[in-house]
């Protein structure tokens, strides 16, 4: 169980008054860690950029076998709840690319994960991963994978949040030029419609799920927050 360091009512009124980001105008590759982090730190932009015929990969590092120990045969069911959710936010089938990586154990593999994301991202690609400091192991290794392929071949590299907003302290951002992506009252739609379908880490019988109601406050946001490497 995961008790935010920070309430969703002290971030707000911070982050209300960031500067807004620009939507990137050429393609994107969505470094996703688990099945919902790209639904849960990037739906809406996702949206956004299905609704403008934009380009749009999505890179499926894990499976996320491992949420939960108890449960067999988990990484199939996320691999459909991700299909599903991405389906909603308007990315192809043939859009999202499965490494099949260690849920947990990403970090054990970061030259090989590099070397998959040079076959997926391009000089002139957008990368997004999550931030490097994102508070989850296998969050923080596609951070630092996706900084090396950025440097390796000149792409633009962008990061988002999520683990940090519950545990992390407001003082780990200051000083960092983050950025508010402002949603449309569409994409908020198909972002909400879109984390319903990882059922899986919504609800659990018999015990506490992943993502209970009360570390979904930054998923609700009515903007979403990046940050330029």
């Amino acid at each position: 169980m995961i008790d935010p360091i920070v309430t969703e009512a002290e971030w707000r009124p911070i982050l209300h008054s960031l500067p807004e980001w620009r939507c990137p105008i050429v393609p994107v590759v969505v470094i996703s860690p688990h099945p919902d982090d790209e639904t849960l730190a990037t739906g809406g932009l996702i949206a956004t950029l299905s609704d403008r015929n934009l380009d749009t990969t999505v890179v499926a590092v894990t499976d996320g076998e491992s949420a939960y120990e108890d449960v067999k045969g988990l990484g199939e069911v996320r691999k459909d709840e991700q299909k599903k959710a991405l389906q909603i936010l308007g990315v192809r089938a043939s859009k999202t690319v499965r490494f099949g990586m260690p849920d947990s154990g990403v970090s054990a593999h970061h030259q090989k994960l590099v070397d998959n994301l040079l076959t997926v991202v391009s000089p002139g690609s957008h990368i997004l991963a999550p931030w490097c400091g994102d508070f989850h192991p296998d969050h923080e290794a596609c951070g630092r994978a996706a900084e090396e392929v950025s440097r390796l071949i000149g792409a633009r590299l962008t990061y988002y949040f999520f683990w940090t907003w519950h545990r992390g302290a407001i003082d780990h951002l200051a000083g960092k030029p983050i950025r508010k992506f402002p949603l449309s009252v569409e994409a908020m739609c198909a972002k909400t419609e879109a984390l319903l379908c990882h059922e899986s880490q919504l609800h659990r019988n018999g015990g506490d799920p992943i993502l209970p109601e009360r570390l979904l406050g930054p998923a609700r946001r009515p903007f979403e927050v990046y940050l330029d490497a």
